[in-house]
């Protein structure tokens, strides 16, 4: 099967270099009309944040007042699973991370609340929160709705996916931000970079990369879904895992398991 992918060498380069690339039109408004549905109503449901864990899954209410998710919405919806396996988007992502394959690590539903309730997401990695070595790991963020910085769009830090995993930072802490640290540190950080896009835009990022989103000022919440892709070089190092799997994986091992599936190469 031919999947007409937009991933380009120099895509890959620019990548690489900056740590983020932005697709403004991967998908087409009507192709996430199902998938806002399916969002919409596991937001309004009773489904747990993460199935299966303590409590639901569910974080502290400062935490979602920055950010609600609702991870694995594959196993519940067929909407989300045709985004989650979507052969050009994991194809994207395994050209993106110089791998010959990549797996699912898992989808989520990223929900930011609007008004005066709503908050920043702190300055941060995601690489601190994986249970994986070595780096390459990496994300599909999917604009749902149009988005800016007045409802919560992303920013990203060129080239601060090269400082590699450091320290995990609490997203529903006040004033917490890698961007402060490191700075305290010395080290020089670059300026940010918005990424306004309309609904169907995508932007990829590196599991190492800082990154920021506004508080939502509207009166609406921002719908976002996010796809984290696992490249076949990267190891499961052991310790939690939102899929439920790591009872069943060994630490130093593949990440080959049914709840993280295979979505390109070989």
């Amino acid at each position: 099967m031919t999947i007409h992918c937009p991933t380009t060498d120099e895509d890959v380069r620019s990548y690489c270099e900056r740590g983020y690339i932005q697709y403004p039109t991967f998908f087409s408004p009507d192709e996430l009309t199902a998938l806002r549905a399916a969002m919409e109503h596991a937001c309004t449901s009773t489904r747990e944040r993460i199935k299966g864990a303590p409590g639901g899954g569910r974080a502290s209410e400062e935490y979602e007042r920055a950010l609600n998710q609702k991870v694995n919405l594959w196993t519940d919806y067929p909407e989300a699973k045709a985004i989650t396996f979507h052969p050009r988007l994991a194809e994207a992502a395994r050209r993106l991370s110089g791998a010959r394959s990549v797996r699912l690590y898992h989808d989520h539903a990223l929900v930011k609340p609007g008004g005066e309730i709503s908050k920043a997401t702190n300055w941060h990695q995601d690489s601190p929160f994986w249970p994986m070595e070595p780096q390459g790991a990496l994300s599909a963020w999917i604009a749902v709705d149009d988005v800016d910085e007045n409802n919560g769009c992303m920013s990203f830090i060129p080239h601060s996916h090269r400082f590699g995993k450091l320290e995990a930072i609490p997203l529903g802490v006040d004033g917490a931000s890698i961007v402060t640290n490191m700075k305290a540190r010395g080290q020089e950080v670059a300026e940010p970079v918005a990424m306004p896009m309309r609904a169907g835009g995508v932007t990829f990022h590196h599991g190492c990369t800082f990154h920021y989103a506004t508080p939502n000022r509207t009166d609406r919440p921002r719908w976002a879904f996010a796809v984290i892709y696992i490249p076949d070089y990267v190891r499961f190092t052991g310790g939690s895992d939102p899929a439920g799997a790591a009872g069943e994986m060994t630490p130093g091992g593949s990440w080959e398991h049914p709840l993280h599936p295979l979505l390109a190469g070989e």
